[in-house]
């Protein structure tokens, strides 16, 4: 009579009711290490013994006791990523992106929101040192000149976004300052000389709204027009309300702007819907262009010019900076990397190729005018 499951069970894993590696092995045909390796993927295994495992696995029902795993090998084999915040669609994206570069290395990821609360950065920390993960992957906010001291420690740790300290771990990034320039040379380029900033602010501390302010002016002062702070409008909280509420400010105080640099996409968004419900034409009275290329940009009316700011190329760095420190058992030293960024031009600014009086060179490295166009065709 052929025992069922459970009879089976019961006399698997010395009476834990859990198949084990030896059983597996042993239906496979395999060593235990072979085993091992096949469920790790640390190794490169035959296209016939892994499917002779796999059909072992399958069989049997194994199932691995990561409980187990983490006191033998001292790593969980998941990672924690902390964002800002998962309404803004960038960070959304990047999470989705880190969490599939991680997959494809066998990892799983904890995602937390960290909002405006040092406590909840604060907490991250703490649960990384105590080893609750494998690591932190963490986009802080809020954080000052002296907060590099809040990072310090031993676990692996890498550190997204322009920061105000230097981390104490690999700090991975976007250019901020020459993205900005790009963004704004390209609308000079494009004969535009009263170009707002939107989001963008002058201060003492060094983050992405004060980095990208100071690409915004380094562009205008290299071409040699003037700086006008009454087209500088800062805000605190990037969203496309405030976008459109940029533009009644600027219609208010400046209303003879032909350009706009918004920091973010949310922004632009907003600054395209109010500048439209005013009438104005986009671009031929104003062309606007963002920053983060999220996937709505794709598919707004008109589609929007935007700079990628390479969440990809950040996403599968800190993924592999991390395994890599967890596998070494230590934390990488300091290094602050850059990503490459691009601007891809749309509707809202279409490359300035053959513009009456465009200042400088008609076409610039990196100005995308042919790819990533989905959604020109789109209609209301």
């Amino acid at each position: 009579m052929k025992a069922d499951a459970g009879s089976r069970a019961g006399r698997s894993g010395r009476g834990t009711g859990r198949v084990t590696l030896r059983e597996v092995a042993a239906r496979a045909g395999v060593s235990i290490g072979t085993v091992s390796n096949y469920l790790s993927g640390r190794a490169r295994l035959s296209g016939e013994t892994a499917a002779r495992v796999k059909a072992a696995v399958d069989e049997l029902g194994y199932v691995a006791n990561a409980a187990a795993r983490t006191l033998k090998t001292g790593r969980t084999m998941t990672l924690t990523l902390a964002v800002v915040s998962l309404n803004q669609p960038y960070f959304a994206e990047l999470a989705e992106q880190v969490i599939a570069a991680a997959d494809e290395r066998g990892y799983g990821v904890i995602v937390q929101s960290l909002g405006a609360s040092r406590a909840r950065v604060e907490k991250c920390v703490d649960a990384a040192r105590r080893g609750v993960t494998d690591g932190l992957i963490v986009s802080p906010t809020l954080m000052g000149e002296r907060d590099a001291r809040l990072f310090e420690g031993t676990y692996p740790l890498v550190v997204l976004g322009t920061q105000p300290f230097e981390a104490p771990a690999p700090n991975i990034t976007v250019d901020n300052v020459k993205a900005a320039y790009d963004a704004t040379a390209h609308l000079i380029r494009a004969g535009r000389t009263r170009i707002a900033l939107v989001g963008g602010e002058f201060g003492p501390l060094r983050n992405s709204r004060s980095c990208r302010a100071e690409g915004y002016r380094a562009a205008l002062n290299d071409a040699g027009l003037p700086f006008d702070p009454r087209l500088v409008h800062g805000i605190y909280d990037w969203n496309s309300m405030e976008g459109a509420r940029a533009v009644d400010v600027l219609m208010e105080y400046a209303p003879n702007f032909d350009a706009v640099l918004a920091c973010d996409d949310l922004l632009a968004l907003g600054v395209m819907r109010r500048l439209m419900d005013r009438g104005l034409r986009i671009p031929d009275d104003v062309r606007v262009v963002g920053m983060d290329d999220i996937g709505q940009s794709r598919y707004s009316v008109p589609t929007l010019t935007s700079v990628d700011l390479g969440r990809q190329n950040v996403a599968v760095e800190a993924v592999d900076s991390l395994i890599a420190q967890a596998a070494a058992g230590r934390r990488a030293a300091p290094e602050l990397r850059y990503v490459a960024h691009r601007l891809i031009c749309r509707d809202s600014s279409p490359a300035a190729l053959g513009v009456p009086g465009a200042l400088g060179s008609p076409a610039a490295p990196g100005e995308d005018a042919g790819e990533d166009t989905a959604g020109r065709d789109f209609k209301a």
